[in-house]
């Protein structure tokens, strides 16, 4: 029932939790003492808990814009930005995946300690790294599928059309021997489950294509339900978790991502809210179906 992953890279430290925390106050996470970062009393994976009773419109924790992963703060910003045109994909991802793919594997990367939590991001069970028959089987008719197959063509096309050309031209950065098309795929798999993307303002939505998404460490551990109990609020300095309403002492506190019905969560994140948790549940009817049946 959570997105949240498990284990450590193997570069970390013994307990990937204890090392994330404290790379957390370095970089100038701020984490109310009143929650904890734990595996006990979360539904899946990591989670935030509560020590203590909370009120409605209190901030758990504060995290400045630096200690966010994206293409502006990665080591090889700068090669990104002068590439930016040749970067342009359909996604929108592909600045993002190329400093992931940089960071998980350089051995002195600022973000090592946030990658030690998440051992093999195949654990997030995306059905992407299902086996084809089963997928077919299981999902069938929920357009899963059809999405599944549509993202892996995708991600086929950008690692050979953009990705290997990028990494070809910057040869002491990167190594197509290491930095595979199954390292990626793992990747895209990692930015669906945990990425964020900062709301447009209301007056640049119909004019503007959405954010690029960005990695928000702490934030992105946090687990989903429906109706969940605190929120993401951006500034531009800073995102704070604030709580939406009480919450009692030893609670699992859990975010949002987003009014998606069970078949996008398990496509997106790799889980499902149990019947009947998600009021946002949707049967998705395709429209190919819908013509069969008025032809007939």
């Amino acid at each position: 029932q959570a997105a949240a992953g498990s284990g450590g890279h193997g570069k970390g430290s013994a307990d990937p939790l204890s090392g994330f925390v404290a790379w957390c106050g370095q970089a100038g996470v701020e984490l109310s003492p009143k929650v904890r970062l734990s595996r006990e009393g979360a539904v899946a994976g990591y989670g935030l808990v509560a020590n203590e009773e909370l009120e409605a419109g209190q901030v758990l924790f504060t995290i400045p814009r630096t200690a966010l992963l994206s293409q502006h703060t990665t080591a090889i910003h700068s090669l990104l930005q002068e590439a930016q045109e040749s970067l342009q994909s359909q996604s929108g991802w592909v600045p993002l995946l190329l400093a992931l793919l940089h960071e998980y594997t350089a051995p002195n990367s600022h973000w090592q300690p946030y990658f030690s939590l998440w051992q093999d991001f195949r654990s997030l069970d995306h059905p992407m790294f299902w086996p084809e028959e089963e997928r077919t089987r299981l999902l069938q008719g929920t357009g899963i599928p059809e999405a599944v197959d549509k993202d892996l063509a995708n991600i086929h096309l950008e690692y050979s059309s953009i990705i290997l050309p990028f990494m070809q031209s910057h040869p002491t950065v990167f190594d197509p021997k290491l930095h595979t098309l199954e390292l990626y795929k793992e990747l895209v798999a990692f930015v669906m489950a945990y990425s964020f993307q900062e709301p447009l303002e209301e007056e640049d939505e119909d004019e503007k294509s959405p954010n690029p998404p960005m990695m928000v460490p702490v934030a992105d551990i946090l687990n989903h339900v429906a109706n969940h109990n605190a929120n993401l609020e951006y500034s531009p300095e800073c995102l704070r978790m604030v709580t939406t309403q009480p919450i009692g002492k030893g609670q699992e506190i859990f975010n949002t991502y987003g009014q998606m019905a069970n078949w996008q969560l398990l496509h997106m994140y790799g889980f499902a809210e149990p019947y009947p948790g998600n009021t946002h549940d949707t049967a998705d009817i395709q429209m190919v179906t819908v013509r069969e049946a008025a032809l007939k």
